[in-house]
């Protein structure tokens, strides 16, 4: 078991634990050849500052390399490193850093790690950059590559393509119902020999190592308390197909999956719905509590807030702490929404009661045809101000209605919370007086 600090944890699952802290303290606590992935996006060597922290480009190369070192000591045989970076530009430069290629060279040669494969992360919705080059000058097209090492302890690591087989093309599957029609066995001019397995259906094409995943989420759970509890989300984010891929095609279910620059935890959130255990480092304790919205599908915000405020200090223990905070959710929704019924109701009243007040006048200025130059003035005026106060009325009834449609969206959230921690976790487990569970 791993040997962590308890001012270190943040909140733990069912599958795994956020941490806060260094990770190469982190990684000291991890045993021996425990670990069977390592995936992560470390900060990249980039001119700009961010504001989650990077390195110099000079200094990048050597400061990865204490991690890679460390990770190398906790990873199985048959354990993978994959490390995730960016490509950049020299600085005042239009020529590109070669400081990815430099940590290729530093972990094979120094090291000792294999490179299983490279792959290559392409991201159509990668805004154009840097500016001076692409957008201002326009010497540069859009850099929308990310580089992915898949190192290796050792040169025969865990892996199974058909755990991450993608679905046939349609030319794929007509040729597939009938591979005669479409092809002939033969050597191609490059010599390569089309036999008659290419028509075998094995349940799904191979995928390539260009990964085409659009890093475009937006309407996540992570994203959508934040925006709710008008909180800065954290900058950097991985898709959740990236992790995915590598966890599938690299682990079996129980296997254990660590990412020692976590960010907003999205490794440990994927790691969690496909049952592996998993460790999450991040070295600031505000994003290592925030990532805690990722793991409270359905949730209200004023929960999920008392539980990232408690992750700040102290370690939350999910679903358990989420669970509990779900019947008063349900019963403070609900007296919102009484109250906003309430509210709706006397706006309507209000007016109903001014129209009423708007007609009266109406019958008497019809009644009194302005007989009076005095009295006809007091009425155009009382109708004036009557109209200006149904006006008001109109719109108090306009929010009041807006406001209950919220409330009655608070409220299915809060019905919902339960149901969506179940799907996410499981159903709860309760300890009957005998020590039976049901």
């Amino acid at each position: 078991m791993p040997n962590f600090a308890a001012d270190q944890t943040v909140y733990t699952t069912p599958w795994g634990t956020q941490l806060h802290g260094d990770s190469l303290d982190l990684l000291d606590s991890l045993a021996d050849s425990s670990v069977d992935l390592i995936i992560t996006s470390p900060p990249f060597a980039l001119q700009r500052k961010k504001a989650y922290g990077n390195e110099d480009q000079d200094a990048y190369v050597d400061w990865l390399a204490q991690f890679g070192e460390a990770a190398k000591r906790v990873l199985k045989d048959t354990g993978s490193l994959v490390i995730d970076i960016g490509n950049a530009y020299r600085k005042g430069s239009p020529t590109r850093s070669l400081y990815p290629y430099r940590v290729l060279l530093k972990f094979v040669d120094e090291l000792g790690y294999h490179l299983a494969e490279e792959f290559f992360w392409y991201n159509p919705a990668k805004l154009p950059s840097p500016l001076e080059w692409v957008n201002k000058r326009r010497i540069r097209v859009k850099d929308a590559v990310n580089t992915v090492w898949w190192f290796s302890k050792t040169e025969w690591p865990q892996a199974d393509v058909n755990r991450v087989l993608q679905p046939y093309s349609k030319n794929m599957e007509k040729l597939l119902k009938d591979p005669e029609k479409y092809y002939k066995t033969s050597l191609r001019p490059s010599e390569h020999e089309i036999s008659k397995h290419f028509g075998n259906d094995n349940g799904g094409a191979i995928p390539p190592n260009l990964l085409q995943i659009s890093n475009t989420e937006s309407n996540t759970n992570y994203l959508r308390l934040c925006r709710e509890l008008a909180i800065k989300s954290h900058p950097a984010r991985f898709p959740n197909d990236l992790p995915k891929f590598f966890i599938e095609f690299l682990t079996t279910p129980g296997d254990v999956v660590v990412d020692i620059f976590s960010g907003s935890n999205t490794t440990g959130m994927v790691a969690e719905q496909l049952g592996r255990k998993w460790y999450s480092f991040e070295l600031n304790r505000d994003y290592a509590a925030l990532s805690i919205m990722r793991f409270l599908p359905s949730i209200p915000a004023k929960a999920a807030l008392r539980l990232y405020e408690k992750a700040r200090e102290n370690a939350v223990s999910l679903p358990s702490e989420a669970r509990a905070l779900v019947p008063d959710a349900i019963q403070s929704a609900e007296q919102s929404f009484r109250h906003a019924e309430k509210e709706l109701h006397a706006a309507e009243v209000q007016r109903k009661l001014k129209f009423e007040h708007i007609e009266e006048l109406e019958h008497r200025a019809e009644k009194e045809q302005a007989t009076a130059v005095g009295t006809g003035r007091e009425l155009v005026a009382a109708m004036q101000s009557a109209g200006e106060e149904a006006a008001l009325a109109m719109e108090r009834q306009s929010i009041a209605m807006k406001r209950i449609k919220l409330e009655a969206k608070a409220l299915a959230t809060a019905h919902a919370a339960a149901a969506a921690l179940d799907n996410f976790y499981g159903p709860a487990v309760v300890t009957l007086p005998d020590g039976q569970t049901d």
